[in-house]
């Protein structure tokens, strides 16, 4: 079977399912992967999704909840301060835990204040100290992610990238989950804002990880940063080492990994605002995505890994997108439908399944893209390429659907309009991943004798 990057021929390595995962849990870096997901999974759906629900009880319009999407900016933007995370150790903390560790506490410690902020306050002591609080929670988050994806790169072997990603995905699906199903129903009983506070404790789970998980042994250069000169090689350095690796294939890797998203997250903002304006109450919510939701997603990661390792891990993604696609019409039919119960549990089954494996495919293939040298920094810039363009388009989801609202002269059918158009937005990625295939078959004809 041909490298996903490079075309080189390697060794069959059968890819991480769920079996391999629960199994090799026993593994302590194994498991503590999945548990940073858990600690890593929360923040960003809490300010990104759930967020709209409680928003839209409390009666604001559309268009700020499309724009609210906007503090996860953050997120997309790491790259612009990971090299720092890779190369700047923490007085105190950093001597006493170690590099990735230091920055892990410190990014969880300032995720905790922040939806402690959003829960004290809440949309309706103004929106300008409750998306504050929020920024800060995605910015923290987003620091905390980038030592977790490097402490997980760093510590696996190259044959084990898949196992510690798989089990990463395993525990990030479940943050997602957690981030969002429990709270939905415990808002139903004690009020969001409470539900949130609540909800600041899922930390635990990260200072746990943190406490039991071993410092990856990597050497390290930690050079002070004394100069403009310094931080602009700081910001360069990551990028030379991936043109030295990759060439101009980074016009092919880097527009996928930034599209592949894409039909998720033109979308994300407004599920919510969909599912309240239909008349389904928070505990309804929960129930669906716990009982058919969180068990596709996690048949989602198995599938990736089983496809992965029959047809390649590009097939894994062509079919996550595609699926992704399908799950945004079966939304445009459920907002038609004026909320069948039987076409919703169907939509929540796609969109979970989709989401799982796509999930756990492109993040296997894009650690793979990443230098040790450099791993922080470079993952970071994958991983915010893969939610910028969606995340910044995203903001304008609420513009969208009033204007199509407008259009269609209903709410419901205003809705359903956007949802049925944002499936062509599948089409860059399936394009690039052809692309991806046909340079690795002219790889493989120029290494033949």
């Amino acid at each position: 079977m041909a490298d996903i990057v490079t075309g080189q021929d390697e060794p069959v390595q059968p890819k991480a399912g769920l079996r391999e995962v629960l199994v090799s849990l026993r593994q302590p870096k194994v498991a503590i992967a999945m548990v940073f997901g858990i600690a890593t999974g929360m923040p960003p759906v809490m300010v990104g999704v759930t967020l709209g629900y409680w928003m839209r009880e409390e009666g604001v319009a559309l268009t700020a909840i499309g724009f609210m999407g906007w503090v996860g900016i953050f997120i997309a933007t790491k790259f612009l301060w990971a090299p720092f995370v890779d190369w700047i150790r923490l007085p105190i903390i950093g001597k006493r835990l170690g590099h990735r560790r230091s920055w892990m506490l410190l990014g969880q410690i300032f995720v905790t204040v922040g939806i402690l902020g959003m829960a004290f306050t809440g949309p309706s002591a103004g929106l300008a100290v409750f998306a504050g609080f929020a920024m800060l929670t995605s910015f923290a988050a987003a620091t905390q992610d980038i030592a977790v994806d490097a402490w997980r790169i760093e510590s696996a072997l190259d044959e084990e990238q898949d196992l510690m990603a798989s089990a990463y995905i395993l525990g990030l699906r479940s943050g997602y989950f957690f981030g969002n199903v429990p709270i939905l129903a415990a808002s139903g009983i004690i009020g969001w804002q409470a539900a949130y506070a609540f909800a600041s404790l899922g930390g635990l789970a990260g200072l746990s990880a943190l406490l039991l998980a071993r410092e990856p042994q990597k050497p390290r250069d930690f050079a002070p940063l004394t100069g403009i000169g310094s931080v602009g090689s700081a910001l360069i350095r990551p990028l030379k080492v991936f043109w030295q690796d990759h060439g101009t294939g980074l016009f092919i890797f880097l527009p996928l990994v930034a599209l592949f998203f894409l039909p998720d997250s033109l979308i994300v903002p407004m599920v919510g605002p969909l599912y309240i304006d239909l008349g389904f109450s928070t505990g309804e919510i929960a129930g669906m995505r716990t009982v058919i939701g969180f068990p596709a997603t996690l048949g989602g990661v198995v599938a990736a890994g089983l496809i992965g390792m029959r047809l390649g891990t590009l097939t894994a993604m062509a079919i996550g997108v595609t699926l992704a696609g399908l799950s945004n019409l079966g939304f445009c039919m459920l907002a038609l439908s004026g909320g069948s119960k039987l076409v919703w549990a169907a939509v929540t089954v796609v969109e979970g399944f989709s989401g799982g494996l796509a999930m756990a495919a492109i993040v296997a293939w894009a650690s793979r893209l990443t230098n040790p040298i450099a791993t922080a920094a470079q993952f970071a810039l994958l991983s915010s390429l893969m939610s910028f363009l969606g995340g910044f388009l995203g903001g304008f989801a609420g513009l969208g659907v009033v204007a199509l609202q407008g259009v269609t002269g209903s709410s419901m059918g205003g809705f359903a309009a956007y949802f049925s158009l944002s499936p062509f937005a599948i089409i860059p990625p399936l394009i690039l991943i052809w692309m991806v295939r046909q340079r690795m078959k002219r790889m493989e004809n120029a290494a033949l004798p």
